[in-house]
């Protein structure tokens, strides 16, 4: 008798270090590029319109230095905790004011977007 294909006869856990990699990759740029695209500060204008600019500093901060420490981090741990944790910082924050001071509806791609990479970089923070 012929055996039924199944999914569960598949080891994916072989791919899982690749697809780990891949996502570091794609944060460190996506954050890199967002920081970058925020310099220079200027009082009055994108991000500065919404945060007082104390708080711009610490984001922009965040998103330059916090790839570069998941960058790092492949081979210094804690750096890869730091940075993940910065990334992850800046990206409740984002959802935060995204649902609560911009009233975007829950499942929006507007909040879904932060969310989801704060969701990503959490899994660098609890990773083994």
């Amino acid at each position: 008798m012929m055996k039924m294909f199944s999914f569960e006869d598949i080891d994916f856990s072989y791919y899982r270090k690749f697809v780990l990699e891949l996502m570091r990759i794609v944060l460190i740029f996506i954050f890199l590029n967002a920081g970058l695209n925020k310099l220079p500060i200027i009082d009055g204008q994108g991000l500065t319109k919404a945060l007082p600019l104390w708080l711009v500093y610490f984001v922009v901060i965040f998103e330059i230095v916090g790839p570069i420490f998941l960058a790092l981090g492949i081979k210094y741990r804690q750096l890869q905790l730091i940075g993940s944790s910065m990334i992850a910082i800046v990206m409740l924050g984002a959802s935060y004011m995204k649902f609560f001071v911009w009233d975007s509806a829950l499942l929006s791609k507007d909040f879904m977007y932060p969310f989801v990479l704060f969701l990503i970089s959490s899994i660098f923070i609890t990773e083994e």
